[in-house]
């Protein structure tokens, strides 16, 4: 399959931009660009269709904002994760709807995630509006569709005039990109993908709670991307370890938590960040801390450790997702004044972030 960015912009522009004007994109050599892509283009179980062997293929210029996906999947009874992705700006930043046919019937068969940098963050969006049970079939045609308005969407699949999952909050800031089909990392064959495209509809983002709102941490300075090895062993915080580090004040989400992706991207030897606020006590006293991270954490009050935690996916059993929540507490011994806390965080895959919250506010604040 020729990798022709022209002939794929050209070939989108004649068939039409038009506003409500459904565009079939059949699987032919000039339309779809490759990405690592093993695949032969065949007729199968009656549809035409491309048998995705491994890797992706995705329509860069199709300008996609709001409006509709619609696609016929079909895939074997094994473990993979096929989907498609939408407002695609690379293959880094993105959104993306899949599926996990070894799941069938479990609650996390389907998937809503946004990527940041390159990184997929499932393990920090999970249950409702992210994943939904569906009793998938093998080796049938499934249909998929996509409605995309603004900063929410809704997926159904086959004949369902109710949608199957309802995304409240599409993760990523609307922006018109590309459409993309994934193998997920096993075979798979797509047919009949169609998209249209609607007006952009005006939506406003789900207000963030004022730091310490609930007990909710919902503003961080966050570091520079650093190597995890920096923390190895360090039961105190040192000068050198501090030198090394630059500072930007970020948000949270709504619901606290801070996905890391969003300000820097993982390499071979960089995969932590340290997430860092003050305290402010009026006097010295105890206070318990629920928190959540993904994959590894260390937490320093005052430049002294006072836990280390490892949540990556399997890590306990073969079911184990390592999905953040407020699963963990630690008890914070604080003096009367200033307290620094630090969260060391280091991401192996699947999600990097941190959520925290104090069990209660008195005679605390935070800055």
């Amino acid at each position: 399959m020729k990798k022709t960015y022209l002939s794929a912009c050209m070939l989108l522009l004649c068939c039409g931009f038009a506003t409500g004007q459904t565009v079939k994109v059949p699987f032919t050599s000039d339309q779809w660009i490759s990405r690592q892509a093993d695949m032969v283009q065949e007729t199968y179980m009656g549809r035409e269709s491309i048998f995705l062997k491994a890797g992706d293929i995705y329509l860069k210029d199709v300008g996609f904002l709001d409006g509709t996906i619609e696609y016929d999947i079909n895939f074997p009874k094994e473990r993979n994760f096929p989907g498609c992705y939408f407002r695609m700006q690379d293959t880094a930043e993105l959104e993306i709807f899949y599926v996990r046919p070894h799941q069938s019937g479990n609650p996390d068969a389907t998937q809503y995630t946004p990527f940041f940098n390159g990184e997929a963050g499932w393990q920090l969006y999970h249950g409702k509006g992210y994943s939904e049970a569906f009793d998938l079939k093998f080796d049938f045609w499934h249909h998929v569709k996509i409605d995309v308005h603004g900063l929410q969407a809704e997926i159904y699949i086959d004949d369902m005039q109710t949608p199957l999952m309802k995304v409240t909050e599409l993760k990523r800031a609307p922006k018109a990109g590309g459409i993309g089909l994934s193998s997920g990392g096993a075979p798979v064959h797509y047919a009949n993908l169609q998209y249209t495209l609607r007006p952009a509809v005006a939506s406003s983002p789900a207000p963030i709670p004022a730091n310490g709102t609930g007990g909710l941490i919902t503003r961080w300075q966050v570091s520079n991307v650093v190597s995890s090895s920096l923390f190895e062993k360090k039961y105190q915080l040192t000068p050198a370890i501090k030198q090394g580090l630059t500072w930007t004040t970020q948000q949270t989400e709504p619901s606290g938590i801070i996905n890391f992706s969003r300000f820097g991207r993982l390499t071979k030897t960089e995969n932590a960040v340290v997430a860092r606020i003050s305290i402010e006590s009026g006097l010295e006293q105890t206070k318990t801390l629920s928190f959540g991270f993904s994959d590894f954490v260390t937490v320093y009050l005052n430049g002294q450790a006072l836990y280390a935690g490892a949540d990556p996916f399997m890590s306990r059993d073969y079911r184990f997702l390592g999905s953040i929540g407020f699963f963990d507490k630690v008890f914070l011994p604080l003096k009367k004044g200033t307290n620094e806390l630090w969260f060391v965080v280091a991401e192996n895959f699947g999600g990097w972030g941190l959520q925290a919250k104090f069990d209660d506010m008195e005679k605390i604040s935070l800055k």
